[in-house]
């Protein structure tokens, strides 16, 4: 079977996994009122959920499989490895795969923080209301269209060696400053509707995505190959998920932003796998274990079937202290993970 044949397939059961999870949710998702009463968005049913979970995990796996295989080399030598275009076109498979599955997490994101505000009542309870609406996901498409800009500005008008400076003089210094300002602007705020715990969560996950930027930064900092640099594109990725991910959990309510950021600190490492693949910096044999990007892909994957049977099992997790305990232990461990990951200087 030919590249082709393999990855249509995959992208045909990935669209029909996505219908069938669309066409459950449409169909239970308007309940008729009745005479004189609002209409309410219903909560989605278990198996709604389940089907959500399902196509979640298929992504992964399928994500995980392909960047294995590219990291590993496989056939390198001979059948469609061995084709410069079979390889140029999973890429850019994967990268519109990606992109959608922003799209996607986008869209889920104002579909639940449009069901989650307050129906109308009298003029009091509509003045709260406006006062703790969570702003439209509609305002980050102009910060996407700038990340395409910088892409089509660098593809177009700069070598890899450009691509490189830019990046590294200015997007990430820039982008790790308004994360600065972004946390700064969340100490200083005087009235949140927010409970404790949830701030804590936030602050948590908040300071640990922050960190993972400006490893980003260094991990670039230190490639030495960059009239060679290919690394453009993923770079841009890392950056625009990065301030997505932030904008769910410090500015939306819903109760599913914890879940976002615990997907994006599992899926960052992938996206380091992938950067060292278009370098071609092949990781040393005698590398330990704890020294590569797998003990902090676990945690991370772990904590987030943790954070999934969280919301499954606690409907109202918004001043429980059992996810805030979850999440500082997270933390704790992915920073000796981190620690344990530095080589030895012998």
């Amino acid at each position: 079977m030919s590249t082709f044949s393999i990855v249509a397939l995959v992208v045909l059961a990935v669209a029909v996994a996505v219908l069938v999870v669309v066409a459950a949710i449409r169909l239970g998702r308007v309940r008729r009122p009745g005479s004189g009463e609002p209409a309410t968005p219903r909560r989605p049913s278990w198996y709604e959920v389940l089907l959500a979970i399902v196509l979640l995990l298929g992504l992964v796996i399928v994500a995980i499989y392909f960047a294995v295989e590219l990291a590993s080399g496989g056939a390198a030598s001979h059948g469609w490895r061995a084709e410069t275009r079979s390889n140029l076109f999973l890429a850019l498979m994967l990268a519109v795969a990606a992109m959608a599955f922003l799209f996607l997490v986008a869209f889920a994101l104002a579909r639940i923080s449009a069901a989650a505000r307050v129906v109308p009542g009298d003029a009091e309870q509509n003045m709260q209301a406006e006062t703790v609406r969570d702003p439209a996901g509609s305002r980050l498409v102009g910060l996407l269209l700038l990340a395409v800009g910088i892409l089509l500005l660098g593809w177009f008008y700069l070598d890899p060696s450009g691509r490189a400076d830019l990046m590294l003089r200015v997007i990430y210094p820039a982008a790790v400053a308004v994360g600065i300002v972004l946390l700064f602007d969340k100490a200083t705020r005087a009235w949140t509707p927010k409970t404790r715990t949830e701030g804590f969560r936030e602050w948590l996950l908040c300071d640990v995505i922050l960190i993972t930027l400006l490893l980003g930064f260094l991990n670039l900092e230190q490639f030495e190959g960059r009239d060679a640099y290919g690394g453009f594109f993923w770079d841009m990725v890392h950056i625009a998920a990065f301030f997505l991910v932030y904008w769910c959990l410090d500015r939306t309510s819903m109760r599913g932003r914890f879940l976002v950021g615990f997907g994006y600190l599992t899926l960052l490492p992938l996206l380091l796998l992938l950067w060292r693949w278009v370098q071609e910096i092949e990781v040393p044999a005698e590398l330990a274990w704890w020294s590569t990007i797998w003990p902090v892909f676990l945690l991370a994957l772990v904590f987030l079937v943790l954070e999934i049977i969280s919301l499954l099992v606690l409907r109202d997790d918004r001043d429980h202290v059992i996810p805030a305990i979850k999440d500082a232990l997270f933390v704790v461990l992915f920073a000796v993970f981190l620690i344990a990951a530095v080589p030895s200087g012998e």
